[in-house]
């Protein structure tokens, strides 16, 4: 999958308006979009989409997310 088809994957979602969590707690929304995607949940070190990971949050979250990872 390039970064053409992920674009429009998320375009769509966005067209959608607002999606419900799946799933209440810190992981509802990764869960959420995940399955809106139709990607099989995981917790692995492994991108999303080839060579890119997806990262999602809630709006008001304060918590930190690890953009970019140094992995020799």
């Amino acid at each position: 999958m390039n970064l053409k088809n992920i674009k429009s994957i998320l375009e769509d979602i966005k067209s959608r308006g607002y999606i419900k969590s799946l799933r209440k707690g810190p992981t509802g929304v990764g869960y959420t979009v995940e399955k809106t995607i139709g990607i099989k949940e995981n917790n692995i070190i492994i991108p999303d989409f080839g060579a890119i990971e997806l990262k999602a949050t809630r709006e008001e979250s304060s918590n930190l997310i690890t953009l970019l990872t140094f992995n020799r």
